[in-house]
């Protein structure tokens, strides 16, 4: 377990993994949350620190598994962004705004780091549904305003479950998917809004 956030700590999670298991194949990069509120109430400090834990641990976690990659003749990075990065969402622009970075990070990197074999890909998923998450709490907290949501934006009905969102991701690491690199594939459902407010 490592705070992504603090100076240093991903690279230090990558050297230590790469040594106790030998190589790196594969990296999944999902970290992600917001802090502050809407626009005018978020301060310049709460965007960058939104921007420090979603697009910038990507970026150090990538950067630190290059060279284990390229000793291997290549690997795959899953960066994990959300669909709020490409549809619209009403408050919190700056977690948006950051998994919008995530994507285009993603489609930058495929390009960038082709020759070395390795491929770059994000996987933006909509709205999910597990024990303790948030919208599992707000489920809870209130069922009427959560009953509306899912019956208005969710054309089955029903959020994803995590298993959804692990297939997918499996296979896009997988060498299943070796001829997709650069891709931004949504796991949604065809989710409306990816916003309850």
């Amino acid at each position: 377990m490592t705070d992504v956030s603090e100076p240093g700590a991903v690279e230090r999670f990558v050297g230590e993994a790469a040594a106790s298991l030998g190589a790196i194949d594969l990296l999944v990069a999902n970290v992600g949350g917001s802090v502050g509120a809407g626009f005018l109430e978020t301060t310049l400090e709460e965007w960058k620190h939104t921007f420090e834990l979603n697009l910038f641990h990507a970026v150090g976690a990538t950067r630190a598994v290059v060279p284990h990659m390229e000793k291997r003749a290549g690997g795959s990075v899953l960066i994990v962004s959300s669909i709020s990065g490409w549809k619209p969402v009403s408050g919190r622009a700056q977690y948006a705004t950051a998994k919008a970075a995530e994507i285009h990070l993603a489609h930058s990197l495929a390009r960038e780091l082709a020759p070395y074999r390795i491929r770059v890909n994000s996987l933006s998923p909509g709205s999910v549904l597990f024990d303790g998450g948030a919208w599992a709490r707000f489920r809870d907290a209130e069922p009427e305003a959560f009953a509306k949501f899912e019956r208005e934006e969710f054309p089955w009905g029903r959020l994803a479950t995590p298993s959804e969102i692990a297939d997918v991701a499996v296979f896009l690491l997988s060498d299943r998917a070796r001829w997709i690199n650069g891709a931004n594939i949504p796991v949604d459902g065809a989710q409306r809004s990816p916003s309850a407010w």
